[in-house]
């Protein structure tokens, strides 16, 4: 089995302690990042591609023409296609978009959709919709879906998922809270997965005890790690 490691994190524009996100996304050795809340203003792209390096990534696609979204991968994935989606928002509304690719590891390839979901329920009713819409693009491929829900484990966004098919992977092993990251009471970030193929190995918030400070220092949302076996 190729195994794979995808970290989602909301980093908020940036506008914390780049230095010790860049820590926390190092010492997770992810090989598939997905971000939320990346630059999308003044020298989004170049922020985005300095972002990438800092984390020893590789820029795959997204930033502002992903509502923010963002995907990097390091150097043993291979990228066989990108998707960029922006959905359509109500005036003064934040940005809002899906951020997809198919990826590869060894012989084994596999699709990968970023999101970032409303603060209103209207929104976010409207926004998994797309986001689903995408999923179901990767026809035959399992799929790994994951970001800030803006929503707990319940809710309408997340009852959407399960009936598509997507399993929240930290369901069965009492994830943890990932908002705020100072003081986290609310489980509003996770990775899901389309079907039996890719088995779970490990999930949860990163728990190196070096990682206490610069997790609270990053930005206000803790990251999500997911483990896979993909079969």
């Amino acid at each position: 089995m190729s195994k794979v490691r995808v970290l989602s994190y909301n980093v908020r524009g940036l506008r914390d302690d780049v230095r010790a996100l860049t820590e926390v996304v190092r010492r997770c050795h992810p090989d598939v990042l997905l971000v939320q809340e990346a630059p999308i203003l003044l020298r989004w792209r170049s922020r985005c591609a300095a972002l990438a390096r800092e984390c020893g990534l590789v820029y795959v696609a997204g930033g502002r023409t992903a509502g923010g979204n963002l995907l990097l991968v390091n150097q043993r994935v291979s990228v066989h296609g990108v998707g960029e989606h922006r959905i359509r928002q109500p005036l003064r509304d934040p940005v809002r978009g899906v951020v997809s690719a198919t990826l590869g590891v060894g012989r084994t390839r596999f699709g990968v959709v970023g999101m970032h979901l409303s603060l209103s329920t209207a929104g976010r009713e409207r926004e998994i919709r797309e986001v689903l819409a995408v999923v179901r693009s990767f026809a035959g491929l399992p799929v790994v879906v994951a970001g800030d829900l803006n929503e707990e484990p319940g809710g309408p966004s997340w009852r959407a998922l399960a009936e598509a098919g997507l399993r929240d992977l930290g369901g069965d092993q009492g994830a943890e809270s990932t908002f705020p990251a100072g003081d986290p009471r609310s489980r509003i970030d996770a990775v899901f997965a389309t079907d039996g193929r890719m088995r779970g190995t490990e999930y949860g918030v990163p728990g190196d005890p070096a990682l206490r400070v610069d997790l609270v220092r990053a930005t206000d949302h803790l990251p999500v790690l997911a483990g896979l076996d993909l079969g």
